[in-house]
């Protein structure tokens, strides 16, 4: 080949490589991935590995292994030209409990951190909820390392933007978040208020449900880890299993109270109580067993419960009770966003904004659709004591005073009838004492106190020697007479309201 010739090829070659990389530069940082199933592989094991054994980032920007032990390994290259020095990287997931990044230059790591949700939220380089490492500037290209592991859903939504950009769409977002907050507020004070108005139960798992559902929320944003307890990272993962099931056992409360399911179905009835019982465990089970097993054993007791509360708020509906269609469409939206939310954390749906926000957007639908049916039941109660009132008086108007004084005299008589029936029974007919069955009663409930609580209890057994020779001897007067005085004595002795006396049996006592 000729010299020119040679020069032509190396002239092409070099305008090919610089419209590569500007093909590169044009289409962002080139983001690659490989699965460690073992958890074990090191840092230089990774830089080690062959081109081919990495694989492309996904389309939907969010790489989503569902539940997943392994960890995830990233390989970010920033190419040529020259960084600003105003980008970031994030990864919009805040519940990853363990997250590595190493940056190079060349051979030379040249940073490093060590963070997620499982370490206290200072070892974040930039002190925001989602994870954000800022990019070095520099004039030479650059390749980033992650490692990325966690007990929970293994999602890693990673986007490289400038710092701007990103503080834009975080203005955008803690408006929205805001504004859920105060809907979760002001209709949990507002439930809160009317419940010490009327005392219905139903009101108080109201508030308990949209509390616990509002807090789940916005612990999934990684907003109370970064406001409330940044120094105790372990409170994390407790606080994500508890206030799941929290959440579901007032569900649960609510729906069976306000649906009044044993009414309607008594399959029904029994199907809440059992998912509320498995909500129960697993409230437990979060507080002192594995939380990946936890989690995944919460997420399918909501997957199961909440479709079959919807259901049941059907077939109450379909019986003819009104409040019950308030419910299933207040129920509907938290279904489906909550549908959403489970198939993205399994890995059957990409994250996306949407599956993302689907669940708060249901919850504050379904608290603001269910404070209507609760306002609907409060003037249906209404309705129902105006009715009752009138049904009264005019009972009232027909009533004869001498009937009512005589019932009044009747039941007086009966209630001190019953009294002393009732002291009769449990007291010893000569020495006034508790019997044999009152005795039996304490001792029982005695003993299950003890049990429950670990406390001693000590029973003492006294009989009187020679007893039947003062009957022979004396006679049996003189042996009541003598039971009496020794009951009488012991009786002196028993100071704490909290003790029993009692005749046994003969001159036991």
């Amino acid at each position: 080949m000729s010299r020119t010739a040679s020069y032509s090829v190396r002239a092409q070659a070099v305008v090919l490589m610089l419209f590569l990389a500007a093909q590169v530069s044009a289409s962002g940082y080139d983001v690659r991935w490989f699965k460690d199933d073992t958890r074990r592989m090191s840092l230089e094991d990774i830089r080690s590995l062959s081109p081919t054994a990495w694989q492309s980032y996904p389309n939907s920007g969010t790489l989503n292994f569902g539940f997943s032990e392994g960890a995830a390994w990233l390989r970010v290259v920033v190419p040529l030209p020259p960084v600003r020095g105003d980008d970031v990287l994030a990864i919009r997931y805040p519940l990853l409990d363990r997250l590595s990044v190493y940056w190079f230059r060349g051979n030379a790591l040249i940073e490093r951190h060590e963070t997620g949700d499982s370490r206290p939220f200072a070892t974040r380089p930039i002190l925001h909820r989602h994870f954000m490492f800022p990019v070095p500037a520099g004039t030479q290209g650059l390749v980033a390392y992650l490692r990325v592991q966690t007990d929970g859903s293994l999602q890693i939504p990673i986007r490289i933007l400038p710092a701007a950009e990103s503080f834009e769409s975080e203005v955008k977002a803690y408006g929205w978040h805001a504004i859920f907050a105060g809907i979760i507020v002001s209709m949990s004070l507002y439930n809160l208020f009317v419940f010490f108005m009327v005392r219905q139960r139903a009101y108080l798992w109201y508030v308990v449900a949209v509390a616990t559902a509002g807090l789940a929320q916005l612990h999934f944003q990684g907003l109370l880890f970064q406001w409330l307890w940044p120094d105790r990272p372990g409170w994390n993962n407790n606080f994500t299993v508890s206030v799941l099931s929290l959440t579901l056992m007032a569900s649960m409360l609510f729906t069976l109270n306000f649906l009044a399911v044993h009414r309607h179905s008594r399959k029904g009835y029994r199907l809440l109580q059992i998912l509320f019982g498995a909500a129960l465990f697993c409230l437990l089970y979060g507080l002192f067993g594995s939380y990946q097993v936890s989690i995944t054993l919460i997420a399918v007791v909501s997957a199961l419960a909440t479709p079959a509360a919807w259901l049941i708020g059907i077939m109450v509906w379909r019986k003819g009770q009104a409040q019950a269609g308030f419910y299933v469409l207040a129920w509907t939206p938290l279904l489906l966003g909550y549908l959403l939310l489970a198939l993205s954390k399994l890995g059957y749906l990409p994250r996306t904004s949407l599956t993302e926000t689907a669940a708060q957007i249901g919850v504050a639908l379904e608290v603001i659709l269910l404070s209507f049916a609760l306002a609907y039941r409060i003037n249906l109660e209404r309705q129902k004591r105006l009715e009752a009132q009138k049904r009264a008086l005019l009972m009232e108007r027909k009533a004869n005073v001498t009937l009512e004084k005589r019932v009044q005299e009747r039941t007086d008589e009966l209630e001190r009838a019953n009294e002393q029936l009732k002291a009769i029974s449990l007291t010893d007919g000569l020495t006034r004492i508790a019997n044999r069955r009152r005795f039996d009663e304490k001792l029982e409930d005695e003993w299950k106190r003890a049990q429950r609580h670990g406390h001693p209890v000590s029973l003492l057994m006294l009989d009187i020697d020679h007893f039947k020779r003062v009957n022979d001897e004396l006679g049996h007067l003189v042996g009541d007479d003598c039971l009496t005085e020794v009951a009488a004595l012991c009786a002196a002795e028993v100071q704490r309201s909290g003790d029993l006396l009692a005749r046994y049996g003969g001159e036991e006592f």
